[in-house]
């Protein structure tokens, strides 16, 4: 499986210029899509996610959206690394979408908690 990386940006977006930055400088390869110039494969995306937020990040076969995958450019950079590592190993993707699992979970819990609690203040 390819390690290119694919950055669906947007002109406008302050955290894509971050993370292009950062990439850059860490002299890491990877292919600018912005929406205005691929806006049918963006939408494919968008439609595959479900979440249209930018930078949206594709590489190995996996797509990562901001705060849901990761929450500053630290933490999709330092998944970037690993992903183009020699230490990455290609069933490290189930591992990875059972510990999304699990916090998906984990939030839910917590969200109906919260709800409750709420309800027996009222």
């Amino acid at each position: 499986m390819s390690k290119e990386i694919i950055i669906y940006t947007m002109d406008s977006c302050l955290y894509c210029k971050e993370v292009k930055e950062k990439l850059t400088e860490l002299n890491i390869d990877f292919i600018e899509k912005d929406k205005t110039k691929f806006n049918d494969e963006w939408y494919k995306v968008v439609q595959l996610t479900g979440i249209p937020i930018f930078p949206t990040i594709y590489i190995r076969g996996e797509y990562f959206v901001p705060n849901r995958d990761f929450q500053n450019p630290t933490q999709i950079l330092n998944i970037i690394e690993y992903m183009i590592s020699e230490e990455y190993k290609e069933w490290d993707i189930q591992t990875r979408i059972y510990e999304k699992l699990k916090t998906i979970n984990y939030s839910i819990y917590n969200q109906f908690n919260k709800l409750n609690k709420e309800n027996k203040n009222e």
